[in-house]
């Protein structure tokens, strides 16, 4: 399909309002349901690669601070492993608190004003902040706190990349069909994984390409000269490049209309939203209209009457088009119809299930993900981590991050990509948070003896077992259903608020694991070793066990006694209407 009439939507100031303005506002809200549900592959895919690419530059700007942390400890306190514990676990709950902020501001920003006047505005922001990192410094003689700006930075990267979360899973959902919208969002989510990957290997290639260098400047583990001149550059240049695919997703976030939905649903905008999709589907040839009697009663909109082609237009003087213009967005009013739609009692329990799925399940992936190298070291190794010189450690470092995390998170996202519609998202989360328990209890049980044997394989393969399914279950689908559930006028906030707890359940974890002292035992060979992977795998594991209950108990199903995905607006209905009636569906009109 051709980019062009996504490019010329935008610079063209005429719409093709014609063809639907002597319609009725149910004709125009069935054929922009019509026209959505029917989406070709290639127009889908679309949506997709405009929601994912972005994702993908989140997971790489937050999942790159494994690779980065080492080089940071090289730098600037003489060892990888040197660097204060306090800074390390700052420098990751900066990320994670600016990506709560993020995710709550920018969710409940994209319902007030709209997803598109949102989306690229959190790329914006990541692009500066990633730039601000890629050049903090220390200054002439320490003139400047490096950390201090790193924290600094870090912090409004976190902003920027923890709006993506509801804005990406939102407009995903919304221009989906209902058919694949489980395969799509979890496509999307895919690319966390694949972002996660890239920073590992954008780390094994820049090392590589310093290979020669770093092992003319030291062969030790001791870096010193220029050493830590090249570390330097490595470390920057990883980072650095993390702007990049950030500034193609912001192309392709230009490209997009606002979400149909959102414009027909919310503003009640619907001779918008169809005149958008019009363009926004629009192919080399004109495409004869949907036929409405696949989503509800035939309307009588003709083929002719969805071309895009049409010369005539109406300018803003046109009484039908003034008729549909929505007042201005208040914050107050938004807020009060928020309050009356969770004050609901199935809104205000679905809502909390949400939030405490996700609060569960990032308590252990980011306690023990974020700080990956050493966590890696621990499993790898048993304990016993042997002396290497500054290549080796930060070679083997991307290395081994990509085959215990990455291999396993990739393989699971692929298994939830081709099962989410067909086992369904209730049961995914059930079955990942059972495995999770069952793998957290055995790896925590077993990790001492395991860990005081020469070959730690067994740890391995367990620890790429629990990354499975953290991505066949609860990380891939606590992402998706709060993108579902919720009424159009409120699924960003909604979604940004579940999405929030999780990185609240992430901040703890990392305190928690940094701070609390689990003892030491002995290795294999006597030496003293510490105990707190496997202490905090069995504290964490608990939580696995609360997210598996939550979801039995106050996650419903989406799917109908046939088999069949319910559409997002029949799905909305059936949930909250038993509250107050058709009102549910969109509670702004009651404030």
């Amino acid at each position: 399909m051709s980019i062009l009439p996504f490019v010329t939507l935008h610079l063209n100031p005429w719409r093709n309002y014609e063809d639907f303005r002597h319609h009725t506002l149910a004709q125009r809200h069935e054929y922009v349901l019509g026209r959505l549900e029917n989406a070709r592959r290639r127009e889908w895919l679309w949506v997709v690669i405009v929601a994912g690419i972005g994702f993908f530059t989140d997971a790489y700007a937050i999942f790159s601070v494994n690779m980065v942390n080492p080089m940071l400890g090289i730098v600037y306190w003489g060892g990888p492993d040197n660097m204060p514990d306090s800074y390390g676990v700052a420098l990751s709950i900066a990320t994670l608190g600016g990506a709560l902020v993020g995710q709550v501001i920018f969710g409940v920003a994209a319902d007030l004003w709209g997803r598109r006047k949102m989306y690229g505005l959190e790329l914006v922001v990541l692009i500066f902040t990633t730039l601000g990192v890629a050049l903090a410094s220390s200054g002439a003689q320490s003139s400047m706190s490096v950390i201090g700006l790193l924290i600094f930075w870090r912090f409004f990267m976190g902003l920027g990349l923890g709006g993506d979360y509801p804005l990406s899973a939102v407009i995903c959902s919304e221009f989906a069909p209902t058919r694949i919208r489980g395969r799509m969002l979890a496509a999307v989510f895919l690319c966390q994984s694949l972002g996660q990957l890239a920073a590992n290997l954008v780390a094994l290639i820049a090392v590589a390409g310093f290979r020669h260098r770093l092992l003319a400047d030291t062969a030790s583990s001791v870096c010193t000269g220029l050493c830590i001149r090249d570390v330097d550059s490595i470390w920057r240049l990883i980072v650095g490049l993390g702007a990049v695919p950030a500034f193609i997703a912001l192309w392709f976030r230009l490209t997009i209309i606002e979400s149909p939905r959102y414009t027909a649903d919310v503003t009640h905008n619907s001779l918008q939203a169809a005149a958008d999709v019009s363009y926004f589907f629009q192919s080399e040839q004109a495409a004869p209209a949907p036929e409405m009697s696949q989503i509800g009663d035939d309307v009588g909109i003709s083929p002719a009457q969805t071309r895009s082609g049409s010369s005539a237009s109406i300018n803003s003087s046109d009484s039908s088009l003034s008729e549909q213009r929505p007042p201005p967005v208040e914050l107050g009013s938004f807020w009060n119809a928020f309050k009356l739609f969770v004050a609901r009692p199935q809104a205000s329990r679905l809502l909390f299930a949400t939030c405490f799925c996700w609060f569960c399940l990032d308590l252990p992936f980011y306690g023990l993900g974020l700080i990956s190298p050493r966590v890696i070291n621990t499993i790898w190794y048993g304990n016993e981590i042997p002396e290497k010189s500054v290549f080796d450690y930060l070679l083997q470092n991307s290395y081994q991050s990509m085959v215990v995390v990455s291999s396993g998170a990739v393989v699971g996202n692929l298994l939830a990509i081709f099962t989410i519609d067909r086992l369904g998202r209730r049961n995914i989360q059930l079955n990942g948070f059972f495995w999770l328990f069952i793998l957290n209890v055995v790896i925590g049980a077993a990790f001492r003896p395991l860990s005081q044997q020469s070959d730690s394989s067994a740890l391995v393969v367990l620890y790429i077992l629990s990354q499975i399914f953290f991505n066949f279950g609860p990380n891939t689908t606590t992402y998706i259903m709060p993108a579902e559930f919720f009424p159009t006028r409120f699924r960003c906030t909604c979604h940004g608020l579940a999405a929030a707890s999780g990185k609240l359940g992430s901040v703890i974890a990392q305190c928690f694991l940094a701070y609390v002292d689990f003892g030491r035992g002995s290795n294999h060979k006597g030496i003293p070793v510490p105990n707190w992977l496997g202490y905090g795998l069995l504290c964490l594991s608990a939580f696995m066990l609360l997210g598996l209950l939550m979801t039995y108990f106050f996650i419903p199903d989406i799917k109908d006694p046939e088999g069949k995905i319910k559409s997002l607006e029949r799905l909305s209905e059936e949930l909250f209407s038993s509250d107050s009636g058709t009102a549910a569906v969109d509670p702004a009109r009651e404030a």
